[in-house]
């Protein structure tokens, strides 16, 4: 992925330079032990046994049999009788259960819930604590599918007013999380036309702040400690099988993070068999990145806000050094979506260890690595797998790539949120991709480079970051240029949208997406064309080259809360004619057409979610300041293409 990275220290005085690049990670779990329980009051356990009759079937059998004059003791509602018999004469004779819980005594009512689960009553309340040791012990008997707790929800979340942290409240900083605002009056700082709205998501009546149980597996590098995301990331787990690439001495394991995907001239010298069509390169800690847009911690005075305020994210470690194995991303995938996944192979065909059940299925899988082959049946097969999984499938939300081309893989895939990256008001930015297969786009900032450049760049997506050029350095925070990061805030908006309505099937969530966008912009400014491959820059987008249209959040909540019933607004046409632009255009065409693809520089090798990756320009203007973080400033400038799966 493109990114380009201004480095801002609370104090901190050193010249940086770091490059980052795509990641991919998707997990996979199968889990039918309880959710982890919020710190509440419990009102009994909703259980499903195995291969339980639904609640319809035995209505009809007891009918049936009274019909009859006869009793069902010897049918199937008998049977199933007979096994709810032994679960409670089982958890009422445990001798632990009984020690801590003495309240078991009381369970003596079971009431029918969903199509075949039940729920079972016990004399009191259960504190979070009881109601997971006995959540436990009822999930691990062989007869048992599934425990839930039956806590009660409460009302969303709504914001009174925009989040405390510091970093948020100025234009200049987190300007992607401001409301929608401007007009061609405006300066340039001001004009947020293309942004998604967070603000007005998180305040209005039909809003919401999230919840922890919308969770995000973020497939990608790993990740790294930070204060901001201290208590927001679940246990995941690291697919990157090759131990070269891996960087952290050995395969798959449970410890998703992030070692630094650095490469060196020596790794190309020592190694030239793995390393020698790789880009020397800083790390990218790009996982991080990420992982701090969907869920830092947020109204907490400290910092950068974040997308869902209680959000958690799921680190899937797919991606090493010079990028991600088309294998390991599939199987990162599944375990994200809670389906199995191989740790260790038999070398046979055969998986000799499975990974162990992800405990937090994600319902949204974040990817923002790719490459520039077809999709292919092997991911399309992983990306039906996910959407068709336990508890209602997961949507993969994809970016599409940084190469001003044709979506990269798995944004060109079927049935996938393929997103591409707009300027901060509303057209394309000089690299995104672009293409009918796209579902929507959104800001990703926009960099320098373009002839264009000089007068409609803008800052970039401040979020964390870490300092380190190769190990993790010191925590801080960057501003962001790239499609790998217009994902994440698609993610955040399907994790909101989840917030809302835990329903929503992966179909709905995706035509949630397109039915809530608004129209692209336009412009009337002579020499501001349509995107096409004669005009692959800086452009106007349109629904078949950009998606549906720009990201509203707002929007998507209002049609997450009643799909059946939702209308759009009456949108208005936005039409764009600034100093600015009429500067830009009158220096020619943002960027050549398109007449051959990009040449990478390790085709077929790395990577994840950008296309064929190649260091396109390495620019460092840094200098030291020792000064808070309102005032102190260091750029780095980075800007790095880094191909797909190997």
């Amino acid at each position: 992925m493109r990114l380009q990275s201004i480095l801002r220290g609370s104090v901190f005085c050193a010249a940086a330079l770091l490059v980052s690049g795509p990641s991919v990670a998707q997990a996979l779990s199968s889990a039918r032990a309880t959710s982890t329980v919020a710190a509440r009051t419990v009102n009994g356990l909703i259980v499903q046994m195995r291969d339980a009759p639904s609640h319809v079937e035995v209505a009809r059998e007891l009918a049936r049999a009274r019909a009859a004059g006869a009793t069902a003791d010897a049918s199937a509602v008998g049977r199933e009788s007979l096994r709810w018999q032994r679960l409670v004469a089982d958890v009422e004779g445990d001798a632990v259960l009984r020690r801590e819980l003495p309240l078991l005594a009381g369970t003596s009512r079971r009431d029918p819930v969903g199509a075949r689960a039940q729920l079972l009553r016990f004399a009191q309340p259960l504190t979070p604590s009881q109601a997971e040791l006995l959540a436990a012990r009822i999930a691990a008997r062989a007869d048992v599918e599934w425990v839930a707790p039956n806590v009660r929800e409460r009302r969303q979340a709504i914001a009174s007013g925009p989040p405390t942290d510091p970093l948020y409240a100025w234009l200049a900083g987190q300007w992607w999380l401001q409301p929608v605002q401007g007009s061609d009056e405006n300066a340039i700082d001001a004009r947020l036309r293309g942004v998604p709205g967070y603000l007005s998501a998180w305040t209005a009546g039909t809003g919401t702040t999230g919840l922890s149980s919308a969770v995000v597996a973020v497939l990608d590098t790993g990740t790294t400690p930070h204060p901001e995301l201290a208590g927001h990331m679940l246990s995941g787990f690291d697919f990157v099988s090759d131990s070269g690439y891996a960087n952290d001495g050995d395969g798959r394991d449970a410890d998703p993070s992030d070692p630094g995907d650095w490469v060196s001239a020596a790794d190309r010298s020592a190694d030239a068999a793995r390393f020698g069509n790789c880009d020397v390169e800083a790390s990218s800690w790009h996982g991080t990145v990420i992982a701090g847009m969907l869920a830092a911690k947020t109204n907490n005075d400290a910092g950068g806000a974040a997308m869902n305020w209680n959000g958690r994210v799921l680190p899937v470690r797919v991606a090493g050094k010079c990028g991600a194995d088309l294998a390991d991303i599939i199987e990162g995938m599944r375990w994200a979506a809670g389906l199995p996944a191989c740790k260790t192979s038999d070398g046979n065909g055969g998986c000799a260890v499975f990974a162990p059940p992800n405990a937090n299925p994600a319902r949204v899988l974040n990817i923002s690595f790719g490459g520039s082959a077809a999709c292919g049946a092997a991911y399309q097969q992983a990306i039906d797998d996910v959407r068709a999984a336990p508890g209602g499938g997961a949507v993969v939300v994809a970016a599409a790539g940084n190469d001003w081309g044709a979506p990269s893989r798995p944004a060109s895939c079927q049935r996938v949120v393929g997103v591409g990256a707009l300027n901060r008001d509303g057209f394309k930015t000089n690299y995104s991709n672009f293409g009918a297969t796209l579902t929507v786009s959104t800001v990703g900032g926009d960099d320098s480079d373009g002839a264009w450049g000089p007068w409609l760049a803008d800052s970039g997506l401040l979020t964390v970051g870490n300092t380190g050029l190769t190990s993790p350095g010191a925590n801080d925070y960057f501003f962001h240029f790239g499609t790998s990061f217009s994902a994440p805030v698609v993610s955040g908006a399907a994790s909101l949208m989840l917030s809302i309505n835990p329903d929503l099937t992966v179909d709905q969530i995706i035509a949630g997406l397109k039915a809530s966008a608004r129209p692209h912009v336009r412009s009337s400014v002579a020499g501001v064309g349509l995107c096409s491959e004669s005009n692959p820059g800086r452009c106007v987008c349109t629904s078949s080259t950009c998606g549906a249209g720009v990201l509203d959040v707002q929007q998507a909540l209002s049609y997450a809360h009643s799909p059946a019933s939702y209308v759009p607004p009456n949108w208005p046409l936005v039409s764009l004619d600034t100093p600015e632009l009429r500067a830009a255009v009158a220096v020619g065409p943002d960027r050549p057409a398109n007449t051959s693809p990009p040449p990478p520089s390790n085709a077929d090798a790395g990577g994840g979610a950008m296309s064929a990756a190649w260091l396109l320009a390495l620019l460092v203007a840094t200098w030291a300041l020792c000064a808070p973080l309102s005032a102190s400033l260091v750029r780095t400038a980075r800007k790095s293409r880094r191909g797909p799966q190997r």
